[in-house]
């Protein structure tokens, strides 16, 4: 354990501490002498589940005045970043921990009262939290929005009311994506991950690491919208903005700003996006593909052409961001039928100076029951499409178009999603931990959630039961593992 001393303000200023100051000599009137036991080297807490308790044993403590005192361990002398946190002004520490994750320095201080000497008993602390590690269920229940939280040690359900004195996002689950590198200002250095969620009625932004809300739908725009009709919520491969679409216009948030409005654009635009190198959209009033490159609209390029001016609605799209740099996307047609693309959507491809933007193309008969689904999802490996009608869940792929009866679940549970989760987003030379097609179902007001291993054949094996269960209807469903989130594939 270090020992600090310090006299008047000398040196003691560098960590801002307020000390009365000793106006004895050395010759007059000789230092304290401070013993003190009962200081661990150092200490782990949970943040919002422990109670740090250090009962220290002092000699003479009468003789004394306490305080504690927290310093993140990041302190910058001289730019004021960090601030100490004064954790009690006793003796006895019995701390409800509530301090943001991270290492600090723990300070036990000790005030002389004849002398006005005080003396810093500094240990390290390292403070950690639950919600960085589990599984996050986006889910609607009674007209409100929350997460279901599951970690390795139980789950809290109601996440976001959990952590914001009971108050849960108003209305019905639309989407929720996890946002790296969140501030709260562009010279902010208090960086930290976030969820940006919506509902059909609201919209926040809240700290993972806490669980606080951070921004509402009515301080996270430049320009509030006149209405307020949140669709959909996209993090674009660039970290540094994230995107939402609201009333049928985007909006994009450079991190430490607010959302602002694209330049003028008549499109209207729809609530289903996708992600590759820019954005991808989808007019509804010239059924056309567009692409949100950061601060702008583009068309697509020449090679993409034919997905301008469609004459079809957008059903599904979904994309592959990193080494796969793929989309797959079905329209339906007037008729019934469908048409359904594989898109290359790396950067070149999308900017034009590479081609063809259309890799592949098939109609797809108004029969097929793709076109009735109640819920489709993608592949992040290989061109297979999962997709359910009511109870059933079926694969197909781009080639043949066969449907393969994947899973049959119990009668009365409708599929309300389809996931394939692949953590982390797959990048050259780094190992794969978590990959799952994972499937939630609703049925008499409650949710399951199957997580199924994927065969190198795209197919899936029925499971003996659900891995998670709860209240509600899921919607979204994101894993995260040391403080960073899922991509929804």
């Amino acid at each position: 354990m270090k020992k600090l001393y310090f006299l008047a303000a000398g040196l003691f200023s560098i960590l801002a501490f307020a000390c009365t100051k000793d106006k004895s000599t050395s010759a007059d009137r000789p230092l304290p002498t401070f013993t003190v036991s009962g200081l661990q080297a150092s200490y782990a807490v949970l943040t919002h589940k422990d109670t740090l308790r250090i009962h220290p044993t002092v000699q003479d403590e009468s003789r004394y005045e306490y305080y504690w005192t927290a310093f993140d361990a990041n302190y910058t002398i001289g730019k004021g970043n960090r601030k100490p946190d004064t954790l009690a002004k006793t003796k006895d520490l019995d701390y409800a921990m509530v301090l943001n994750p991270g290492p600090y320095v723990l300070v036990f201080n000790l005030k002389d009262k004849e002398t006005g000497v005080t003396k810093l008993l500094n240990v390290n602390m390292t403070v950690s939290t639950l919600n960085m590690n589990g599984w996050y269920l986006l889910k609607d229940n009674n007209g409100k929005t929350d997460f279901d939280f599951i970690h390795s040690l139980g789950r809290i359900d109601n996440w976001i009311a959990f952590h914001n004195d009971g108050k849960s996002l108003e209305g019905a689950a639309v989407k929720a994506v996890f946002t790296n590198t969140f501030k709260m200002a562009l010279t902010s250095l208090d960086i930290f991950s976030a969820f940006t969620v919506l509902s059909d009625k609201d919209a926040a932004i809240y700290r993972i690491d806490n669980g606080k809300v951070m921004r509402t739908f009515d301080d996270m725009f430049f320009s509030k919208p006149s209405v307020r009709r949140p669709q959909s919520v996209y993090q674009p491969v660039n970290t540094n903005v994230v995107g939402v679409v609201n009333d049928g216009q985007a909006y994009v948030m450079q991190k430490g700003t607010l959302f602002s409005s694209l330049p003028y654009n008549p499109a209207k635009l729809s609530s289903i996006t996708a992600v590759g190198a820019m954005t991808l959209a989808f007019d509804q009033d010239s059924k056309s593909l567009v692409l949100i490159n950061d601060f702008s609209f583009q068309t697509v390029p020449a090679s993409g052409a034919e997905l301008k001016n469609m004459n079809a609605d957008l059903v599904w799209l979904n994309s592959y961001a990193g080494l796969r740099g793929l989309a797959m996307a079905l329209f339906r047609k007037p008729d019934g039928s469908g048409l359904l693309y594989r898109l290359n959507v790396q950067f070149g491809f999308l900017f034009g100076t590479q081609q063809p933007m259309i890799q592949a193309k098939v109609t797809v008969p108004g029969t097929h029951s793709i076109m009735a689904a109640t819920a489709i999802g993608g592949n992040y490996d290989a061109d297979f499409i999962y997709y359910a009608l009511g109870n059933k869940v079926y694969m197909t792929d781009l080639i043949t178009l066969q449907e393969a009866l994947q899973v049959t679940l119990p009668a009365g549970e409708t599929v309300t999603g389809i996931q394939h989760i692949k953590y982390p987003q797959p990048s050259a030379g780094i190992p794969i931990t978590t990959d799952y097609l994972s499937i939630a179902t609703y049925a008499n007001g409650r949710y399951k959630v199957y997580l199924h291993k994927i065969s190198s054949t795209g197919t899936i094996q029925p499971l003996a039961q659900p891995d998670f269960e709860g209240e509600g209807r899921i919607n979204t469903v994101i894993y995260m593992e040391n403080g960073f989130g899922s991509r929804v594939f």
